[in-house]
């Protein structure tokens, strides 16, 4: 989860503040006359207000099915190590190596690209348990096995499925037309008085706010640290290994570590190559 480059949305929120309390003294007053002024603004709002609900139903409706899938998958993962260990000790060691590293894997990309980045790191897995010797003993096991993967194998098949972002270029142009249109009738409706230009700059901020919330929610990061981090690392804990941070996500405040001895995976050359180093830090 660390290709992306991504601003924090209050800090975006704070910036719209500084920058459209700056344009008051860009613009002038009233350079929209009142009628067509009220007019736009008016069938603008209702336009934003329509498009952008619906834009956030869909996103909203995409973004809880994925952490549902995740916390089903994660919850699998740990599962199936447990029942390795039960039926064969010697391949559970072999499975918590493969897994360790298809989360690691997980950490390079986002979570709307993960399931087609780390394709070879699951069909390492499915190998092993492929060729998981039978016992007779342990039958039960064996296909208590098989099920968690094909539980796993689902839940990466609707991943894939949602792995796309549910708005288009064309669907974004639309709603920045409109958020465009209600901000530029605001600043031109402006009578000077200070409560007027209060309400311009804060339902402005505002709009700004809805558009960088649609987008964390069709990028599947809006609150990305329960769900994005926090349950691989649990997989990781139940395997017995340290937690696990890429470089970046830690530099970039994506993600703040709560325990006092981690793994940091250092790229060697990224973005060119995810190649990384493995550093163990420790918090005194």
């Amino acid at each position: 989860m660390s290709k992306m480059i991504l601003v924090k949305t209050k800090d975006v929120f704070f910036i719209a503040l500084i920058t459209f309390t700056a344009l008051l003294f860009v613009f002038p007053t009233s350079f929209v006359s009142q009628d067509l002024g009220s007019t736009v603004l008016t069938a603008a709002t209702f336009l934003f207000g329509i498009i952008a609900g619906f834009y956030i139903v869909v996103t909203t409706t995409d973004y809880n099915s994925v952490k549902s899938i995740l916390a089903a998958e994660t919850a699998a993962w740990i599962s199936l190590y447990e029942n390795m260990i039960v039926y064969d000790k010697a391949s559970s060691e072999t499975l918590a190596s493969l897994i360790d590293a298809y989360i690691r894997k997980n950490f390079d990309y986002e979570i709307i690209d993960s399931a087609k980045a780390t394709r070879a790191e699951f069909d390492a897995v499915a190998l092993l348990i492929r060729e998981l010797p039978k016992k007779n003993e342990a039958v039960w096991a064996h296909e208590k096995i098989r099920e968690i993967m094909d539980r796993i194998v689902t839940a990466r098949q609707q991943l894939t499925v949602l792995g796309s972002k549910a708005l288009s270029i064309f669907q974004w142009l639309v709603l920045g037309i409109l958020a465009s249109l209600v901000v530029l009738s605001l600043y031109g409706l402006r009578s000077g008085e200070f409560f007027f230009d209060l309400v311009a700059v804060a339902i402005s901020s505002s709009i700004v706010l809805i558009l960088f919330l649609i987008r964390d929610l069709d990028l599947y990061i809006w609150n990305e640290k329960t769900f994005g981090f926090d349950i691989f690392e649990n997989v990781l804990k139940s395997l017995g290994q340290l937690p696990y941070y890429p470089a970046e996500s830690l530099l970039d405040g994506r993600v703040y570590p709560s325990e006092n001895e981690y793994r940091v995976g250092v790229a060697l050359d990224f973005p060119r190559n995810l190649e990384r180093k493995i550093e163990i830090r420790r918090i005194t």
